[in-house]
C-alpha cells in the first residue's frame, strides 16, 4: 500500500507478533487505530501470476473507519510529517520493520497505552494483514498486472 500521505488517529502501538500467512508465519509490527485516511492510495497484492492494483482516484483521500482497524506490518515506510496535528519539517525519514523498532520503545509506548495522531507524507506498507474498519476508496480502479 502506497499514498503520498498516510494519518493515523489514535495510533496504539501493539509490539513485535508472528501472524500466519499463506506461505508461511511472519514476524510483524502490529499497530492499531480509530481511523486512517490516505491520499493517493494505490494497493498492489500478489495473487497467482498477477499483481492485482486498486487505485483511488488522483489527489483523492481514501478513508477506514468503524471500528478499531489492526495492521499487521512487514515494513513501515515515510517521511513522519505530523505529531498530534502539530505539522513538522520533512526531516524524518522512517524505516520500521520488526527488527527496527527498539523493543524498549514499543513496550514503554504500549504499557502507558499511549494513542497518538501521526502523519506520514510518501508513505509506504507492506502488510501481511489487516483486519477492521471500512475501506471507502473514491474513483476506485482495479487491474491486473503479469508477475
Amino acid at each position: 500500500m502506497k499514498g503520498s500521505r498516510l494519518e493515523l488517529h489514535d495510533l496504539a502501538v501493539g509490539g513485535v507478533v508472528t501472524v500466519d500467512t499463506a506461505a508461511a508465519p511472519k514476524r510483524v509490527l502490529k499497530f492499531s487505530a480509530a481511523a486512517a485516511t490516505i491520499r493517493d492510495l494505490q494497493m498492489a497484492v500478489p495473487v497467482g501470476g498477477q499483481i492485482q492494483h486498486i487505485d483511488g482516484a488522483p489527489g483523492s483521500t481514501s478513508t477506514q473507519r468503524g471500528g478499531r482497524i489492526t495492521r499487521y506490518v512487514e515494513n513501515l515506510t515515510g517521511t513522519l510529517s505530523g505529531v498530534e496535528g502539530i505539522p513538522l519539517p520533512p526531516v524524518l525519514r522512517l524505516h520500521l520493520t520488526p527488527d527496527t523498532v527498539p523493543e524498549w520503545l514499543y513496550d514503554t509506548v504500549g504499557k502507558l497505552d499511549l494513542k497518538l495522531r501521526l502523519g506520514l507524507d510518501d508513505a509506504d506498507i507492506d502488510q501481511a494483514g489487516q483486519a477492521g474498519g471500512g475501506l471507502v476508496i473514491p474513483g476506485i480502479h482495479g487491474y491486473g498486472t503479469p508477475r
